[in-house]
């Protein structure tokens, strides 16, 4: 075996036969899988009905709300024509059953307010539900004021199935596939943290154990260099495959055994029509949220070329940084003495953080298509443009083609400065200095 190769498995073997790399390793899906269960448990379950008593002395209402075919509403809605102070609501006997008092006013058709008190916070939902119905009816009134009937009205009201499509794919650009995006930017984002500052650290617990005066004896500082990026690297790949098997067998018994109708694909056209079917009530059909969730997840998103890049530039990411913290453990003493010289390295990195948040709803704006060419910041940019279908194959290609030149320039470079740094004692190193070691 060759000597990058034993410094390759002594690296690679260090971190995995660790017992903090296996209980990471196994507990992180489970913890991912126990949740993504948990949240489908709780968004399955029925919530609490409100009592809504509406308060309209005018009976613009005619004490009567069109609630349609839903066969457990959020809210259950009573009538009170006569005046009532939000006070004697609160206080009076007789309206502690009622958990929200709405209040309608004679002119709310002109001044558009209604005003809404609660003993308990409704959830967005309901609180959504409240207010469609209520305004529903209120735009009914209006109509038959101006001498529309209600069949006119509910034909006019009812709502567009407005779609936009991508010219190039055909397909949906989903808040899923977004929100899909930034899941794969953040994980890349704590892969090459996490893992680039292992290298540095590992550097640095070599020199000051002296240890690597030993190693550099019988190899080149470029070959330990090397060696010990690739080990540290293969590490992160061995951890996110294994993550990517228990998910993926986590979710199997999921569907198999938990949400076996929420899963089945034979249900997705039927919910897919009860979504578009609005009734010309201007009722829209009640669907599971979880079943809603996989629908958006499982319709668009390009997994398996999502998985593929995520290697590719994770690899290439890490490479490239894995390179600079390489060179920073070089050029220091101890781990308190990197702060002055990570600076440089880390703004790049938590800059593409922040851009990857920042174009979320724009994946396919110029900010987006700049910094996912840019190496610094490709890795953690490209992945949101690929999950939301914004992205050409030969600006991926172009991309991945910089970040390798990107990756060729760093390992050249840190190997001339780590040569002179890992025997550099007693002297923190500047900027200034660290470039002068390039030269040599």
């Amino acid at each position: 075996m060759s000597k990058v190769g034993l410094i390759i498995k002594r690296e690679y073997f260090s971190r995995v036969r660790k017992k903090s790399f296996i209980v990471v390793t196994v507990l992180v899906p489970l913890l991912i899988a126990f949740l993504a269960f948990l949240a489908m448990w709780f968004s399955l379950q029925n919530n609490k009905q409100f009592k809504v008593l509406v308060v309209d002395p005018s009976n613009l209402c005619e004490e009567k709300l069109f609630v349609g075919n839903i066969s457990d509403p959020p809210a259950e809605f009573y009538f009170y024509t006569g005046d009532l102070l939000t006070e004697d609501f609160k206080t009076q006997p007789q309206f502690e059953e009622y958990d929200i008092m709405v209040g309608i006013g004679p002119n709310v058709i002109s001044n558009k307010k209604i005003g809404a008190f609660y003993r308990e916070k409704p959830s967005l939902t309901t609180e959504k539900y409240i207010r469609n119905r209520l305004e529903l009816r209120l735009e009914e009134y209006f109509a038959l004021d101006k001498g529309l009937s209600l069949s006119e009205y509910r034909e006019i009201r009812q709502e567009f199935d407005f779609s936009m499509l991508s010219l190039d794919s055909g397909q949906a650009d989903t808040s899923a596939a977004q929100v899909v995006g930034l899941g794969f930017s953040i994980f890349i984002f704590m892969f090459i943290m996490i893992y680039s500052g292992q290298v540095m650290r590992g550097v640095i617990e070599e020199k000051t154990s002296r240890v690597v005066e030993i190693l550099v004896s019988s190899i080149k500082p470029s070959q330990l260099m090397m060696g010990k990026i690739i080990g540290v690297g293969l590490v992160g790949l061995t951890q996110f495959l294994i993550w990517i098997g228990l998910i993926a067998i986590t979710l199997v018994m999921l569907r198999l055994f938990v949400f076996a109708d929420v899963f089945d694909p034979s249900n997705w056209a039927q919910l897919n029509q009860m979504q578009n079917a609005g009734a010309l009530s201007g009722e829209m059909a009640q669907v599971p949220k979880s079943s809603e969730l996989i629908m958006l997840i499982y319709n668009g998103i390009p997994w398996l070329s999502l998985l593929f890049l995520f290697i590719c530039y994770f690899i290439g990411g890490y490479v490239l940084y894995g390179s600079l913290f390489a060179m920073i453990g070089s050029a220091v003493d101890s781990e308190t003495d990197t702060q002055q010289v990570m600076m440089p390295v880390m703004l790049p990195l938590f800059f593409s953080y922040i851009i990857s948040i920042s174009i979320i709803s724009n994946p396919g704006g110029p900010a987006a298509i700049w910094f996912s060419q840019i190496p610094l910041s490709s890795p953690i940019i490209m992945l949101q443009r690929v999950a939301s279908n914004t992205v050409t194959l030969g600006e991926v290609i172009l991309s991945l083609s910089l970040l390798v030149l990107a990756c060729a320039f760093a390992i050249w470079a840190a190997a001339k400065i780590y040569r002179v740094g890992i025997l550099m004692y007693g002297k923190k190193a500047s900027w200034k200095e660290i470039i002068k070691w390039m030269k040599f």
